[in-house]
């Protein structure tokens, strides 16, 4: 539910790569402002250092005409918004009109709170998806206060808005806050004025330093730092399979459309594993000759085929996307020919005297292929970026892409079910270590394994 009745959003992100990000930028927004929402654009803004930014000129660019009529269309997702892209650095490329030297813009009703679409490495939450459950973190912040001070008397109290009890509690007197989390204290202390209620007094503690950091990640001790070392780790026991090839461990490989799954497969590849490409076998299944051929063209008819008989995935895809009960029929059909195909090359790995397996498979768990592997691998990175990815390599306009995500089970999903996640959010060389842990600690837990030493 929204909390404020208008916004100031400010876009700092070039035009080029603005574009992909919009919509959930859009939505963000639309959950915290339930009517009328400014938008300044300034990309190229800088909003890191600790100076207050200043406005620009933006010359009006056909780029930038072509992404203000982008924006309000957009926008018409959101009908409760009142969406107004603000002009007034805006200016026509026209000889005859002076650059203003300075531009104010005057709102009839200033926004009650300033939005952005600037992110650090991290976005909001870096690897959201490994966050802690929210009952898990309680528990564990009561034992350490009971702890450190039995007779201590404290209340958790889940954040609902931007303020929470900071912003509306009338008994508080202070708020302890970071060198980072100050003007957030402020905010709440101003928001307190303009509610009757009387500041607090703000307490900073200093920030402790992770002196063991690596290069991407925070300088300071942190949640997110804890949750990249926790990539590549074994989250949970892995499955017994005693039903598949003696001596040989497999691993189901997943991820979102855009993950950089494959390219982890290959890192792996590199590493000694037998690789399965499910995708590749979807193309065998589908071949004149192979085994879902013709079931496949007696459910959905000749017309799904090319002239030389070959079936055309994109008039299939076409036939099933968005379809549940047409999805269905077609995955009853292929999933099961896919998953015979993936033990034979099972088969094949034993055969060329390999011990670990990969089955790269974006719909692994929607198959249910999860039940023939030992461990299931999930490789993550936030939506905007997957849809930026997407776009960029598929050609897909945004709203495509975000279609694709959706069909698709969440990351978030996909992490619940696994046991051991990887990002490729980060430079390659940082991904290619990940991946060698993750590869090193495999083969000790397969060394202890049973079935190693058949």
């Amino acid at each position: 539910m929204a909390v404020f009745q208008s916004g100031l959003l400010v876009l700092t992100t070039p035009l080029a790569s603005l574009a992909p990000r919009l919509a959930p930028i859009l939505t963000s927004a639309a959950r915290l402002v339930n009517h009328t929402l400014y938008v300044h654009l300034q990309p190229g803004m800088s909003l890191e250092g600790p100076a207050q930014p200043q406005s620009s000129p933006v010359q009006a660019t056909f780029e930038v005409l072509d992404f203000i009529a982008h924006l309000y269309a957009g926008a018409n997702f959101h009908r409760h918004l009142d969406v107004r892209i603000l002009l007034t650095n805006i200016q026509t490329k026209s000889a005859f009109l002076p650059p203003l030297s300075s531009s104010v813009q005057n709102l009839a009703h200033p926004p009650e709170v300033v939005l952005t679409d600037f992110q650090t490495l991290d976005g909001s939450k870096l690897l959201p998806e490994l966050l802690q459950p929210y009952a898990e973190r309680v528990e564990h912040l009561s034992e350490f206060l009971v702890d450190i001070k039995p007779s201590l008397t404290f209340d958790v109290i889940p954040l609902l808005d931007p303020y929470g009890p900071a912003g509306s509690d009338p008994s508080l007197e202070f708020l302890v806050v970071s060198e980072e989390t100050y003007r957030g204290g402020m905010a709440a202390n101003r928001f307190r004025l303009e509610n009757d209620l009387e500041e607090l007094a703000l307490y900073q503690i200093q920030l402790v330093k992770d002196e063991s950091h690596e290069q991407h990640e925070e300088e300071k001790v942190s949640s997110s730092n804890s949750r990249q070392r926790l990539l590549g780790k074994l989250l949970r026991p892995p499955n017994k399979r005693p039903e598949l090839p003696s001596g040989l461990y497999v691993i189901g490989l997943t991820g979102i459309s855009g993950s950089g799954k494959s390219s982890i497969a290959q890192r792996l590849k590199g590493l000694g594993a037998f690789v399965i490409d499910s995708d590749h076998l979807g193309h065998r299944a589908y071949a004149p000759s192979g085994p879902a051929y013709q079931p496949v063209v007696e459910a959905f008819g000749t017309d799904i085929l090319h002239k030389d008989g070959i079936i055309n995935r994109k008039i299939l895809g076409s036939r099933v996307f968005g379809n549940k009960k047409q999805m269905k029929i077609l995955t009853d059909i292929v999933w099961p020919v896919i998953a015979k195909l993936a033990r034979e090359e099972m088969d094949l790995a034993v055969a060329e005297g390999k011990d670990v397996c990969v089955i790269d498979a974006a719909m692994l768990l929607e198959a249910g292929w999860q039940n023939m592997v030992h461990e299931v691998w999930t490789v993550v990175i936030p939506e905007t970026e997957a849809v930026r990815r997407i776009v960029e390599r598929d050609g897909l306009s945004e709203a495509a892409a975000q279609s694709r995500l959706q069909s698709q089970m969440s990351g978030q999903q996909l992490v619940d079910q696994s046991h051991v996640v990887l990002s490729t959010l980060w430079e390659p060389h940082v991904t290619q270590l990940q991946v060698e842990k993750a590869w090193n600690l495999l083969q000790k837990r397969i060394a202890k394994t049973p079935q190693a030493h058949d």
